[in-house]
């Protein structure tokens, strides 16, 4: 796997749907930063309904995805921003201290796993099945 290079994505700001190279959303981030160190992570739309959202994560995670017990190099965190939904994700640096992710009205930044709010909100770790 390939060193990741992000800095030139910091500040970016957020567009629903985004998938480059303006804006972004969280899984627009999430399929740029895998693209960046050679994983093919699944395109898929994102909802603009909570509750939308959540079916979709949930069943991208169930049936593409391997739940791992620790953040691994360059997997995906995914957050219940909104309890009980599961309404957002991250990619984890190599590291597996920090991640990068995007929020709706924020831009694209790098964030402590042990953030003090989002820390509590953490979902889970997944791998990409075919990786």
């Amino acid at each position: 796997m390939s060193e990741l290079c992000y800095t030139d994505l910091l500040g970016k700001p957020f567009r629903l749907g985004g998938r480059g190279p303006d804006f972004y959303d969280c899984w627009g981030i999430c399929l740029e930063l895998g693209r960046r160190v050679g994983l093919a992570l699944p395109e898929d739309f994102t909802p603009n309904d909570t509750i939308e959202q959540d079916k979709s994560i949930r069943n991208r995670r169930d049936n593409d995805f391997v739940k791992l017990q620790e953040p691994k190099p360059y997997c995906i965190v995914t957050f219940m921003v909104t309890p009980p939904f599961i309404d957002h994700c991250g990619f984890v640096l190599e590291d597996c201290k920090h991640f990068i992710h995007i929020m709706r009205e924020r831009s694209v930044a790098v964030q402590r796993l042990d953030h003090r709010i989002l820390a509590k909100r953490i979902d889970g770790f997944y791998r990409y099945a075919t990786h």
